[in-house]
């Protein structure tokens, strides 16, 4: 019998104004305790976590409980949730054997217990865990990011939303980022001109190796003279919201389609503050198709983009790519990596200031 053994936590403390504050807003608690052994399972399962993820839109959900959102809000005190991935060490469950792996919504603690696969968040069945193989022995951090959420966000945003054909241009924002380092190379794969932009000119050089055939640090040059030059734009896929959507939509070809997928400029501010985009009567002139992601809270969904709400379609067929993508070396990944759970709270802060460059993911445990 090996006892009782630390089970550290991440833990949402407290409801932020404005960025969060490490150490504040969440915080690494190490006061629980859990027997690998002897731990009751009630027909259920023990995880071990490998890795979890950072994203932006966890900024959305630091808000009071009765505060409406897109997504079901913290727990204040509770433990963070989040896309994770994690090896099961028991089973009691008919669903999930020792030694398997699932990916899916779970709390960011080191061992965690699940009643069964079929548990929702905030009542998103899509969220639920599932079971995931390895076939090309790709680390399994991978699963949490180009395998993940990120990847099925940019795989899905080249569908039907965009509907794009080779030759189009299409134009990313906060293309350094988790999502816009995979979604450069696939629009290319696909015969897309790719504009991209980031905030600084290491990054714009990440963009450029990637395969844009335009890049521009947005802190430094005048985004829509950049779009002018090298547009019109059939295609926006906005991470960033805000003065950089305005300029897009100043520079759209006619009939362009737009899948607002983020607006990370807005996230730290309270909704009555952010930016306000002023000549949405372009939209009307240039036939601007709109697609939405629940990260934004500023336009009236006109076509919907929520990630999985294309998991029905798409999923298997992702599956079916992605992975054979990454081992081949045809999709390049690039990863900001974390060590330990208690680098986490940090992790955040940097993801919402544009500190991280590609996928934000702290690992907890090795393969």
């Amino acid at each position: 019998m090996s006892g009782p053994i630390p089970n550290p936590r991440l833990v949402f403390s407290a409801v932020p104004n404005g960025l969060p504050v490490p150490g504040e807003t969440t915080t690494y608690d190490t006061s629980q305790t859990i027997d690998l052994d002897t731990v009751d399972l009630n027909g259920g399962f023990l995880v071990r976590l490998l890795a979890v993820s950072l994203d932006p839109y966890m900024r959305n959900r630091m808000r009071p409980a009765d505060v409406e959102g897109d997504m079901v809000a913290f727990d204040l005190g509770g433990t963070v949730t989040g896309f994770g991935v994690g090896e099961v060490l028991r089973s009691e469950s008919a669903t999930v054997k020792a030694g398997e792996h699932v990916y899916g919504f779970m709390p960011y603690q080191h061992y965690v217990v699940f009643p069964n696969m079929d548990s929702s968040v905030g009542g998103l069945q899509a969220l639920m865990l599932s079971v995931v193989t390895n076939e090309h022995k790709l680390p399994w951090r991978y699963f949490v990011g180009a395998l993940g959420m990120t990847g099925q966000t940019a795989y899905y945003g080249l569908k039907d939303i965009s509907n794009p054909k080779p030759g189009e241009t299409i134009y990313i924002s906060a293309a350094s980022g988790a999502v816009g380092t995979i979604l450069i190379q696939l629009a290319k794969s696909l015969g897309l001109k790719v504009i991209a932009s980031a905030g600084s000119d290491a990054k714009v050089a990440l963009a450029q190796s990637l395969g844009a055939d335009h890049a521009f640090n947005w802190r430094t040059a005048d985004t829509r003279a950049e779009l002018k030059a090298h547009g019109p734009l059939d295609i926006f896929f906005d991470n960033v919201g805000g003065a950089t959507l305005e300029a897009a939509i100043e520079n759209a070809a006619q009939r362009a389609r737009f899948v607002i997928c983020g607006a990370v400029s807005v996230y730290n501010d309270d909704i009555s503050n952010a930016y306000g985009v002023r000549n949405l009567w372009l939209v009307n002139r240039y036939r601007i198709k709109l697609g939405t992601d629940p990260d934004l809270l500023l336009y009236d969904r006109m076509e919907g983009f929520i990630v999985i709400d294309w998991h029905e379609k798409y999923l298997s067929e992702f599956y079916a790519t992605m992975p054979g993508k990454l081992a081949r070396g045809e999709i390049r990944y690039v990863e900001h990596v974390y060590h330990g759970l208690d680098a986490a709270s940090q992790g955040l802060v940097d993801v919402l200031t544009g500190k991280t460059v590609g996928k934000a993911v702290v690992v907890i445990a090795d393969d």
